[in-house]
């Protein structure tokens, strides 16, 4: 074995492992999304929010945070991007976890920003 070979093999079990790490935070991520909107939907006609939809906005914020860390270890991130779906996901997690807290009597403006949140993060990733 020349002495490169283990350098080749370790290099391409770091660049392995960074990207299932990644594939599985990303998929965690997109899971608490689509339970935070699902829970949502589930609640709309009561406007009882399920303590689930707090902590899968607070679940999806804290994967996209590890993500934006691993795309800026590991690749060209945009920071732009990833500071504007930061805030959109503080504000999500906030109006989710007030609504959790306020149950039936959550304001209008409170109750309909929390989808609106949720969708616009997403269309972001999407499409910027």
């Amino acid at each position: 074995m020349a002495s490169g070979d283990g350098d080749c093999r370790s290099a391409r079990q770091y660049a392995d492992t960074m990207s299932f790490l990644f594939s599985l935070f990303l998929v965690l991520h997109l899971i608490c999304w689509a339970v935070a909107l699902g829970t949502w939907v589930s609640a709309a006609r009561t406007r009882e929010p399920n303590p689930g939809m707090a902590h899968a906005t607070a679940g999806a914020l804290v994967f996209g945070i590890v993500l934006a860390a691993l795309v800026s270890i590991t690749g060209d991130a945009n920071h732009m991007k990833l500071g504007i779906k930061l805030l959109i996901s503080i504000a999500a997690t906030v109006l989710a976890y007030i609504a959790h807290k306020k149950k039936a009597e959550t304001p209008s403006a409170v109750w309909f920003s929390i989808p609106l949140a949720i969708i616009v993060n997403v269309v972001i990733a999407v499409f910027v």
